[in-house]
Parts: structure tokens; C-alpha cells; sequence
């Protein structure tokens, strides 16, 4: 594993990439840096993939810039990272707040992309379905890693059934990488000010690259009905539900999110 740093339009990004293989690149949600994967890279690469893991301006070690951010910025981030790699297009695995700007990435640099996994995420207003108030400020204060903030987030992420089995234990590694490595104000506020202005429903069809579209079917932060509406209007694309599962379904069911990625991979070899 090897760390790259970068300079696009006079902000310094930070990246790790792996392996030896055909590209995959994992863009994580809101607020948080490419090392938040956790697992799931080292087990992409024993399967024969490159994985790259970028900081999005404002988390790890890229920059965080005075807010606010925009969609547009975060997706030539995105582009600026794929290009300095140099291995052709890659398959682009967005998560949230992540497969935002994947949807902005695949739209603006589509030359870039060669297939997509959206996952949890949505196409936001007017066409999508927006989280509640409640849900977005649940998001927001935990960042401040209240002991009382993280029993709601846990409530919030996963499906009750995991709750029900010991479902803090699944948080305990995560909550762990994300207190040794915060996100700043500055950079979760830029980040915020981007989704709020994120909205791609009407451009949706122009995306023609190998889609899957992964949610869990209990999602309380993205509701399931973005991932329908993304599955209809992207040409091609493929829905998966994941069954007892909600926003942190990669944590819930770690085979999940893999086994889509492989998927896309078959159908861009095809």
C-alpha cells in the first residue's frame, strides 16, 4: 500500500492505492477519509483488483479548503485522483454522501468511469426523497462523539434485528478509526454545503456505464425509494436490496458490497 498526494486546482489530495489489477476506486460518505473501508480493500485486492482509497477535500489527509464545497469540485477531485493513477477508467464504488459524487464524477468525466456501485445514496431534490431533519442533525452531532449521540446513530445505521444481535460490537473497529482520525468543522460543513446542493434526478440517463445500485432495505438515512429512483432513470441499471440490513449494510453484511462491485466488473469484461 503506497500514499500519493496530489494538487487539483490549488487543493492538495491524498490517496492510497493497493494491488495490481483492473481499478476500483472507493469513495467514502460524509465526513469521512478513505482508511474508514476498513477490510474491504485488502479483500478486493486478494480478488485481483488495484484499489484506491481517496481523501475527499476536507477528511484525512487532503486538504479541508474554507467552506463551502460543491459537487463540481469534489468530482474533479475524484477525476484528478483517477487520471494521476494512469491505469485507464475505473469502477467507481460511491457510498453516500460518496455515491454522490460518483454520480457527478460518471456525469462530468465519463470517460473516466467504466462502471458504478451507488450505494445508499440518492439523486437528491426534487426528484429524490430527502432524510428528515432529525436524521440529518443525528448525522451531524456525531461527529462529536457523545457516548448518548452514538447510541442514536447506532439506532439510526443499522437494522433492528442488528440491534437486537449485539449491534454496537459491528460500530466498535469503525467508531474507533473515526475517534483517531476526526474530521475537522471546516471540512464536515464543506462537505455538507456540497449535498445540500447535490442534485443529478433529471441527468440520470446520461449515465451509460454498467451499474449496480445497492441499498440496505431498512435504510433510515437514505430511504430505500432513492435507490429505486436511481435503478429506473440510470439505462441498464441493476437494483440490489439487502435483506436485514440499513445505511451501514457493508458493516452488516460484509459480503454485500463485493459481491456488486464483482458484478459490475463481469459486465465491463462482457
Amino acid at each position: 500500500m503506497t500514499r500519493y498526494s496530489i494538487c487539483n486546482e490549488g487543493t492538495n489530495l491524498s490517496y492510497e492505492r493497493r494491488g495490481d489489477g483492473p481499478v476500483v476506486v472507493l469513495v467514502q460518505g460524509l465526513g469521512l477519509p478513505g482508511d474508514l473501508w476498513l477490510n474491504l480493500p485488502g479483500g478486493l485486492v486478494k480478488s485481483g483488483f488495484t484499489v484506491v482509497t481517496p481523501d475527499n477535500r476536507g477528511t484525512g489527509q487532503s486538504d479541508a479548503p474554507t467552506p463551502p464545497y460543491t459537487m463540481r469540485q469534489l468530482a474533479g477531485d475524484l477525476a484528478a485522483v483517477i487520471r494521476d493513477v494512469d491505469r485507464g477508467p475505473a469502477v467507481v464504488v460511491g457510498i453516500s454522501f460518496g455515491g454522490m459524487v460518483a454520480q457527478h464524477l460518471a456525469l462530468r468525466h465519463a470517460s473516466l468511469v467504466r462502471g458504478l456501485v451507488l450505494a445508499a445514496t440518492t439523486c437528491g431534490p426534487p426528484v429524490g426523497r430527502p432524510p428528515s431533519l432529525r436524521v440529518f442533525w443525528t448525522l451531524v452531532r456525531s461527529f462529536n462523539y457523545a457516548p448518548e449521540t452514538g447510541r442514536r446513530l447506532h439506532e439510526l445505521m443499522l437494522h433492528p434485528h442488528t440491534l437486537r444481535s449485539g449491534g454496537p460490537r459491528i460500530f466498535e473497529e469503525w467508531e474507533r478509526a473515526v475517534t483517531q482520525r476526526p474530521t475537522g468543522w471546516r471540512g464536515l460543513w464543506g462537505q455538507v454545503s456540497a449535498a445540500t446542493l447535490h442534485s443529478t434526478g433529471f441527468s440520470l440517463h446520461d449515465i451509460h456505464c454498467p451499474t449496480v445500485v445497492i441499498t440496505g432495505e431498512d435504510d433510515r438515512v437514505v430511504p430505500p425509494v432513492n435507490s429505486r429512483i436511481l435503478a429506473d432513470r440510470i439505462p441498464g441499471a441493476e437494483l440490489v436490496m439487502v435483506s436485514r440490513a440499513g445505511h451501514a449494510f457493508p458493516l452488516e453484511n460484509p459480503a454485500a458490497l463485493p459481491d456488486a462491485i464483482r458484478r459490475v466488473q463481469q459486465r465491463v469484461a462482457g
